[in-house]
């Protein structure tokens, strides 16, 4: 019988399987199930089929064929992105003609697609150029009482016809949550996208290099079971964009395909609601699997953190493995209390020891990581714990570019680093990757219609915009957002470069044959947010700083200190096991004309050593969504740092003018994104205000 098992496990990984069509062989398959299911046959089954499944729809060879996603989308979308991103925009207004924002804000539609019953009084706009002229640009603030109308009261189409199934939580500028509304259609579009991206992955690709069938990807997942997740009044879900399949039904079904695919089932990531423990135990399972493909986590601060949780708990880890009991782990005994949880754990992680070979292997596996973990200044550290990896993936461009050389030692010489598959932010899913070797995404004028704000015309509140077709390379743009969801000519606040257009360019993807002219596509990057800290998409804005500092300030103040702020900037660091802010702040002191010192004798001492928890406190109350981040673990506390008098001054006038930049054109700096100028701040940090 196990020699039976074993050969019909190969056969499913063949491309062909008693000469039959992928078709025949998987309707085969499927009623081969069926039979074994009601006979009760002691065989998995499900996960043969999931295997079969998995591998005929999103094998590599299958997603880099000319028949795959990427060529099926760049032949029939982006050749002709222009024209069916403007049509998008006619369908959106269209279907949401009858919403009460909509009306509320007399927002038409466009003649070419007339709702089914148009207010006797409107004609509609003629043209694009109509609805930018008479539409205003819009900001959270233009929905937020609406949003809240469909939360708390269960109101629905006031901004969208469409069913909103899920809501995206994201932190706004005045520190309350934001809900960014998602209709299915968005869902699945996103769903599509990724699909697109892997597939721009494998084309990229030698096929030689290809994984074969059952081996694994590393994903670090996010998500709680959907009993958890907080409602609206009429029961739709909130949460992260990343754990939306998570908390909505309909996207149970695809959970068994993607287990067979991850080193890990999202079922049992879900049920870990303590954030350092879900990744310690996800890490187990991922340094189990001896020859996982690919290793991604969604944005660089996490992926760096995962490396040094590898570093710092590899003892532990491999403590797990030997004993296939995670309550050998301080993690799991600390914080799942759900005994049949840690059961199912070590079920699952018994399963795949098994299925790599047992014991023997066990042993060498868990050999080979003592060994190579030993070796923390050694590069390459991904690279040697899975010879196997064809490529790292995070999010490489934006604020995130700092991380780059740090990441890349993980990686060593022989690993590829590249970009996340999706441009992914609060209000959807905007573009996926174009190439292996750069941060650049198209974008999807399928999702949404996007309109571009010039980067000098950002400041304005209603400035002009550009079309998709109209955006130059070498130039900086806002954008903006009409979904289906909703959102009308929405400010998202992010800032893209635009780099080129699409070529045959050796560093993108390779493109299908036809057509031979490749049309005007337009790649971007991300340049950045407009100001904020944003670690895990909490968002931190400028405002919320400065009032978290300023509250403090008068409560000391209040106590007798007489001190008022200078200035202040900051950055996230990220070099620790900790991901957390550093804030810098030069004080004045209001009685003193002694400008050796901000703040003179003891008051200095006094401040440090309280400044950190108590900004840090005040900012909980400025940003909720920082707030829960930092009550899960998933950010480390804030650090304040206090420099000295003129510091601010010698920064401007030293570090940021240049001969193309005068002093009248210098903007304060409120976010550090140059490594230079961070070490700038440091050296200039009070170390003894009395000396």
């Amino acid at each position: 019988m196990d020699s039976l098992l074993s050969k019909l496990h190969s056969y499913v990984h063949q491309d062909v399987f008693l000469g039959l069509s992928h078709n025949n062989v998987l309707i085969i398959i499927l009623f081969l199930g069926l039979i074994t299911s009601l006979l009760c046959l002691k065989f998995d089954w499900k996960k043969f089929i999931y295997i079969h499944i998995y591998k005929r729809l999103m094998g590599p060879k299958q997603l880099a064929s000319n028949k795959g996603p990427f060529a099926s989308y760049y032949r029939n979308i982006l050749c002709n992105m222009h024209e069916i991103n403007n049509k998008q925009l006619a369908t959106i207004l269209q279907n949401n003609y009858p919403s009460t924002f909509s009306r509320d804000h007399s927002i038409s539609y466009i003649r070419s697609h007339c709702p089914r019953s148009p207010l006797p009084a409107d004609e509609g706009y003629a043209t694009i150029d109509e609805f930018r002229a008479k539409v205003p640009l819009t900001t959270y603030d233009d929905y937020r009482n609406y949003i809240d109308r469909m939360v708390e009261d269960g109101e629905k189409n006031l901004l969208s016809t469409d069913k909103i199934v899920y809501f995206n939580t994201s932190s706004g500028t005045t520190g309350k949550i934001k809900l960014i509304p998602m209709t299915m259609t968005m869902l699945k579009e996103t769903m599509n996208a990724f699909s697109i991206g892997l597939s721009c992955m494998w084309r990229s690709l030698p096929s030689s290099s290809f994984p074969y069938a059952k081996q694994r990807y590393f994903q670090l997942s996010s998500g709680r079971r959907e009993s958890m997740y907080e409602k609206t009044k009429s029961g739709i879900p909130l949460g992260p964009f990343s754990q939306c399949f998570s908390a909505i039904s309909t996207f149970s079904k695809y959970k068994p395909i993607t287990a067979v695919a991850n080193v890990i089932g999202l079922d049992l990531v879900e049920a870990i609601t303590d954030f350092e423990t879900n990744i310690f135990v996800q890490l187990v399972f991922a340094m189990t699997v001896s020859d996982i493909y690919s290793y991604s986590v969604t944005f660089p601060p996490a992926f760096i953190h995962t490396i040094k949780m590898i570093e710092d708990y590899y003892e532990e880890i491999n403590r797990c493995i030997t004993s296939i009991d995670f309550n050998d782990s301080s993690f799991v005994r600390n914080h799942i209390h759900d005994a049949k949880l840690v059961t199912d754990l070590n079920q699952a992680l018994n399963e795949i020891i098994i299925e790599y070979g047992g014991r023997k292997y066990q042993m060498k596996r868990t050999y080979h990581i003592q060994q190579e973990c030993c070796r923390k200044d050694v590069p390459g550290l991904l690279h040697r714990l899975w010879p196997s990896l064809l490529c790292a993936s995070t999010a490489i461009g934006s604020n995130y570019s700092m991380y780059k050389e740090q990441i890349q030692f993980y990686c060593g010489d022989k690993l590829l680093l590249s970009n996340f598959t999706c441009y992914l932010a609060s209000e959807g899913c905007f573009g996926f990757t174009a190439s292996n070797h750069t941060d650049e995404y198209f974008l999807l004028p399928t999702y949404a219609f996007f309109e571009f704000i010039k980067e000098e015309d950002i400041p304005k509140e209603q400035p002009k915009t550009l079309l998709m077709s109209e955006i130059e390379p070498g130039n900086r743009y806002e954008m903006v957002c009409t979904t289906p969801a909703g959102l009308v000519r929405y400010r998202m606040g992010d800032v893209i470069n635009c780099t080129r257009f699409l070529s045959h360019s050796n560093d993108l993807v390779t493109l299908p044959a036809e057509p031979k002219e490749i049309p005007r596509i337009p790649l971007i990057s991300i340049a950045c947010r407009i100001g904020c800290l944003d670690i895990y998409g909490e968002k931190t804005s400028e405002r919320h700083v400065l009032n978290a500092i300023m509250k403090v300030i008068q409560q000391w103040k209040e106590q007798g200190f007489h001190v008022s702020l200078h200035d202040f900037t900051s950055y996230t660091k990220i070099d620790g096991l900790s991901v957390c802010y550093v804030v810098f702040i030069e004080l004045i002191d209001e009685k003193s004309h002694d400008t050796n010192c901000t703040v003179v004798d003891n008051q200095f001492k006094m401040l440090q050593d309280i400044a950190s928890n108590e900004i840090d406190r005040q900012l909980c109350i400025e940003n909720q969504v920082y707030e829960s981040y930092r009550q899960i673990g998933k950010l480390g506390p804030l650090m304040c740092i206090l420099v000295q008098y003129g510091t601010f001054s010698t920064f401007l006038n030293k570090e940021l003018v240049t001969d193309q930049v005068s002093p009248v054109q210098i903007k304060p700096r409120r976010f550090l994104r140059n490594e230079q100028h961070i070490r700038f701040f440091y050296e200039h940090q009070i170390i003894d205000c009395t000396v």
